[in-house]
């Protein structure tokens, strides 16, 4: 079951030196039940596109100019933002990239998830501190009823990483956004706090967008993925098949940049080039000037390839067959 529907988005931001299409033109969707990977280099629009499905892009210079956003089949970008507020933290919540700066130092982690009870499930301060005990015990915080009124500044990063997570899921959220919730913790909490989400996902049948650049994070722990480069969307795939049968170029060079386990020691490769500028996108497709099998169609914008069930890459010249195992060996 489709639980949220993305059709052709686009997010500019309007600067004093030009418009930056951030996210331009992406489509995709999120099963219920399902973990989705958003994959890609800082820059390529992941967490503008997890503003956008929120519509928390700072506007001005932020603006979504195109493009629908289906939850339950209710248009987002064009809901009323009284409606909005109310889908907000309770049908789809977000995890933030930095949980220092999320949670307010000069409130207990207890004060601010009351707040979020309060205003989306009118839950009393007696009922709103027996259900963060509950939630603060389901996210693996040890001694609950203590940590309800401690301050941020008392907790570890994983703690706070804990916190934020029990935040949003408080109100029994259907979708969660989870943007780099791993950004910054040491490989033990981090695989706790992926654990979390997959265990939330069979339990509660929970639809997750997982935003990060981690390919490692993405074979553990997604159902599907997209990858996305210049504020565009060049591959989805389940993950089984994207590993195995990378199609796009540039997902083939970041497969190449992970380091190889049968080979320690030896020398990382790198995709040649640079991100271009969001002022300053080649037309057609915008990896061409990075990529070694790029042609003179490469000017032209590329054509949807489906590649196999599910398997979609938007490229002239995508890898086929066994063609990647040579690329990338």
């Amino acid at each position: 079951m489709k639980l949220l529907e993305i059709h052709d988005l686009k997010t500019h931001f309007f600067t004093d030196a030009g418009i930056l299409p951030s996210v331009d033109g992406i489509s995709f969707e999120i099963n219920q039940g399902e973990i989705l990977g958003v994959v890609g280099e800082s820059g390529c629009g992941k967490s503008v596109t997890a503003m956008s499905i929120l519509r928390i892009i700072p506007e001005p210079p932020g603006r979504i100019v195109a493009g629908r956003i289906l939850f339950d089949g209710h248009d987002l970008v064009s809901m009323p933002i009284e409606a909005l507020r109310k889908i907000r933290g309770r049908d789809i919540a977000m995890i933030f990239q930095e949980p220092m700066t999320s949670l307010n130092p000069v409130y207990t982690v207890g004060e601010q998830l009351r707040e979020v009870l309060s205003l989306h499930l009118g839950l009393d301060d007696d009922a709103a501190r027996a259900r963060i005990v509950e939630m603060f015990s389901l996210v693996g915080i040890s001694e609950p009823a203590m940590r309800v009124d401690a301050y941020p500044h008392q907790m570890s990063g994983g703690m706070k990483q804990r916190v934020m997570i029990a935040m949003a899921l408080c109100c029994s959220p259907r979708l969660l956004i989870a943007d780099e919730p791993t950004t910054a913790l040491d490989v033990t909490v981090q695989a706790q706090i992926l654990n979390l989400l997959v265990k939330l996902r069979d339990e509660r049948g929970l639809g997750v967008m997982l935003i990060t650049h981690d390919l490692g994070v993405v074979a553990e722990t997604c159902d599907r993925v997209v990858v996305m480069y210049a504020g565009r969307v060049v591959e989805t795939a389940c993950v089984q098949d994207l590993f195995a049968h990378p199609s796009h170029p540039y997902t083939v060079g970041l497969l190449q940049s992970l380091p190889d386990a049968a080979k320690p020691g030896s020398r990382l490769q790198t995709i040649p080039g640079n991100v271009p500028s969001p002022l300053n996108f080649p037309t057609g497709c915008r990896f061409r000037d990075r990529c070694s099998r790029a042609s003179s169609a490469c000017s032209l914008e590329p054509p949807l390839h489906v590649v196999g069930d599910g398997h979609e890459v938007r490229c002239h010249h995508p890898y086929q067959g066994g063609e990647h195992e040579h690329a990338i060996a």
